[in-house]
Formats: structure tokens, sequence, C-alpha cells
């Protein structure tokens, strides 16, 4: 373990089971279709029963930013607003997969934590847990307790779930731990929903009450076999909550657990969905749906296979695909060098291809920024590169100390790796459209005494004072 401002961060461990073992092989499920279809029910007591130990309070320390309105500011403008990084507890949801411990919640509530503990139901201890791996993309975490015994969940097919279903939410909205609402699945395949944590999207939404503290938590059927891993709330609107199908979740998790992270494999094209729009421009055929593909890369698996620009996919392995976000979500679990079969449109006539997918390239980041603040003060603008290493959340703005500062006189100022939060009451929280460059030049001081607001490796927030050399004045 890394110490750093006092806090313990939290590793991403390699997982201790051999990378042959399936994660399917350890879960507990159930999928028959469920009895008495329209029957009345008047207790779903059972259902909360069977699912109550499976469901844990997952609690976080994480840094938070919070924008306040500054008291001395009489306007609107940018600088009327200071933001300020606190530590502070935060609290989610998680599902138990195994006896031993593995715990799956949301990428987004565990993301940037130092320090996540469990608690289970009824129990007043809370259990240190480690992060086996993160999926950004479909917003799932795979945790593992350090200690005790666990009860598994009961998982089913979400592929079986259809609108009408009674389902339950079990969570801790608000901290609320062990929250159960009731409600019916809304519709499925929801996707194309922006402002979400995952990029990939199959959503299950249901009219079930779901709040902040619920991500993470299981979405129940009427027997309470978990089909879905509660995600979101759709904006501010009332009874419209979004889960991740489960079938997609552990297949998330099982990669995870093998390898850490989730690694896509390629196909090398550009697609949009069958509108009106794209049905005239391309002149196709209006009974088909699908993903249009409208560019393919030179020298990718769909070039080698053939596929042109026009041509509507319409099947991936078999499986119907009617629209881009279902073409995606078919994609998704896929890896390079698996074989997919495609079948798409060319013109009114039915074609088949092979191919074999290629690792898809890691996005590459710019290089961290560095400078000197001062002469002697060498420091690192923290953008998204140094976010990942250090596992701080998305919206963590500071100058990291790259090396132990002192004055003139000898005294140790700032050591490497204190946070400078502020310079003179600048933040380096980017305005619209601010590079790393021009952020960095306006933290420079320009006066002849500066004060620093610092977050020590070591923990606390203290103000530093120091005078800038005349030469080094702006």
């Amino acid at each position: 373990m890394r110490v750093i401002f006092g806090l313990t961060f939290v590793l991403i461990s390699r997982s201790l089971i051999p990378a042959a073992e399936d994660l399917e092989q350890k879960l507990k499920r159930d999928d028959a279709p469920l009895p008495n279809a329209g029957a009345v029910v008047l207790s779903y007591r059972s259902a909360v029963s069977a699912i109550h130990d499976s469901v844990v309070t997952v609690w976080v320390k994480q840094w938070k930013t919070k924008t306040a309105w500054r008291v001395d500011a009489y306007d609107m403008t940018p600088d009327a607003f200071e933001e300020k990084n606190e530590m502070g507890p935060e609290s989610g949801t998680g599902i138990v997969l195994t006896p031993e411990g593995l715990v799956m919640t949301n990428h987004h509530v565990v993301y940037g934590a130092q320090e996540i503990w469990l608690r289970a139901r009824g129990s007043q201890m809370d259990v240190p847990a480690e992060i086996v791996g993160m999926d950004r993309a479909t917003d799932v975490a795979l945790l593992r307790a350090r200690s005790g015994a666990w009860k598994p969940a009961t998982l089913t097919n979400s592929d079986q779930v259809q609108p009408g279903d009674v389902v339950l939410s079990v969570g801790s909205p608000f901290g609320l731990e062990q929250t159960v609402t009731l409600g019916i699945v809304s519709a499925t395949g929801r996707s194309e929903i922006s402002g979400l944590a995952s990029r990939l999207q199959d959503f299950i939404q249901t009219d079930a009450a779901i709040n902040p503290g619920n991500s993470g938590g299981p979405l129940v059927d009427g027997l309470g076999r978990v089909f879905g891993m509660n995600t979101a709330r759709f904006g501010r609107a009332e009874g419209i909550g979004l889960s991740i199908p489960i079938n997609l979740a552990v297949k998330v998790a099982d990669d995870l657990l093998k390898d850490g992270s989730v690694r896509r494999g390629m196909l090398g094209v550009r697609f949009v969905d069958t509108d009106a729009d794209v049905v005239r421009e391309l002149k196709l055929n209006t009974a088909v749906k699908g993903a249009v593909v409208v560019h393919v890369e030179a020298g990718q698996p769909a070039d080698k296979a053939g596929l042109l620009p026009g041509d509507v996919i319409t099947a991936v392995n078999g499986q119907a695909v009617t629209s881009r976000a279902r073409f995606l979500m078919r994609m998704t679990t896929m890896k390079a060098g698996d074989v997919v079969k495609l079948s798409y449109y060319r013109a009114s006539e039915l074609h088949e291809a092979e191919a074999t997918l290629m690792d898809a390239p890691s996005r590459a980041l710019p290089p961290t920024l560095e400078g000197e603040l001062l002469p002697g003060l060498k420091v690192a603008l923290v953008d998204e590169r140094l976010r990942n290493k250090l596992l701080l959340r998305e919206n963590f703005h500071a100058l990291q100390v790259l090396e132990d500062y002192k004055t003139s006189e000898g005294v140790l100022k700032l050591s490497a790796g204190d946070m400078i939060l502020s310079v003179n009451k600048q933040t380096p929280s980017p305005y619209v459209g601010e590079t790393a460059e021009k952020i960095m030049q306006r933290m420079m001081p320009k006066k002849s005494a500066v004060l620093l607001q610092v977050l020590r490796k070591s923990g606390g927030e203290v103000e530093i004072g120091l005078v800038v050399p005349a030469a080094a004045k702006k």
C-alpha cells in the first residue's frame, strides 16, 4: 500500500484466483422463468428476505471539490467562485457475488476512493475492501472484501426481463441502509442517454425509486433474484431509474477478475442508426433496421471482411441488431482475437462475413505539464494522467510539488507530493476552453508575496506564505 496525504490509497489488486477459473462458475444462479405471472401478491417479504443479506453498503473516503460563492464577490464572473477540496465520506451499494467476498458495484461509486469499507446488513463493523478492477465504459467495478464470510446473491437471466415485471430495488439512498422500494420494469434496452457515467448503455428502466446511494445495488424480481444493478436516475425526473442488465455486468466483472481490466476487440468501423435521414440519404430499404456503416478503417478487421460504407449490420453472431446501441452492446463483450460473424444488407441483398477482432488502441493522453512556480519550486499540473495514476476524482485540480522546496535560508516549506490547491486564491480549475499551458501561466504569482493553500501529503491542509524573488515576478 502507498500512503499519501496521510491516507491509504486503494491499490488495484491482482486476482489471487487462477486465470483459468471463471467467475460464472462461482455464481449462484436461478434462470427459471417467473411462476404465476399475473397473480396478485400481497407481500414481497420473502423476496426481500432472499436478497437482504447479499446487499452491502459501500462506504468510501474520497476527495470532493465544492464550489462556493466568495463572500467578497459582487458579481457572477468566474472569479466570484472558489473551489475547495475536502475529504469526505460517500456511500453507495454493492452486490455480494461469492462467499469469499467478491462484491460488484458501480465504477462511479469507488473511483477516486482512498479507502473503501463494506458494511453488511445488521453489522456494526465495517470491513475494508480493495479494488479488483474497474470499467468506466459500463460503470462496473469489482471489489474484494479483505475478511469475512459473505452470502452471495442469487442471479437470474436479465434477457428474460419484460416490461410489466414487478421489481424491487435495495440499497442505501442517502446512507439509509437496506432501503427497499417497489416498482415495475418500464422498458428495456434504453440507450443514448447523455450525462451518465457509462458510455456503453443497454439499461433496464424502472419506476422503483432510485436515489443517490442506490448506485451499485440490486434490482430484483418477485423471487429476490438479481437481474440488474442500479446505476442512475434520469436527471431530476421521478420514477425513471436505470439499471445495468446483470448478464452484462457479470461478463464485465469476470474480465476484471481475470485481467483487472476489460480489453475490447476492435472492428474498425464507424456507424449510425437507420433513422429517416440516413435511410433517405443512402437510399436504404426502409424495412431494414440495424447499424449503418459510414466509414471503414483501411486494413482493419471490417475492411478485411469486405464491409463497405452503406452496409447495414443486422446481426452479430446470429443475435439481432436493430440499432447502433444494440450493435455496440453485442460487440462490447468480445475481445481481440475473437471471430465475429456479421449479417448485413448491401442494397436489398443479405450477406454474411467473418471478421477477426483486433486490440482496441488505448487513448493516448498528453504528457503531464511541468514547470516552475517559483525558482526551484517544481510542480506538475494534476491532469487526467496524474489523476488516473493516483486514483483521484475527475474534478480534483491542483499543482503537485515534484521536489522538496526550501527557502534561501534552508527552511523546508514544501515536500515532494504536497498538493498546491491555490495560489493567491487562484485555483487551477480550468475555465471553459482553457489549455493546460494557460492554466499554468495563470497560476504564476504576480505579486511580491504569495499565499499558497497546500494539502500536505502527510495529511492536513495549511496556508504557506512565500516571498517571490524579484527575478521571478511577472
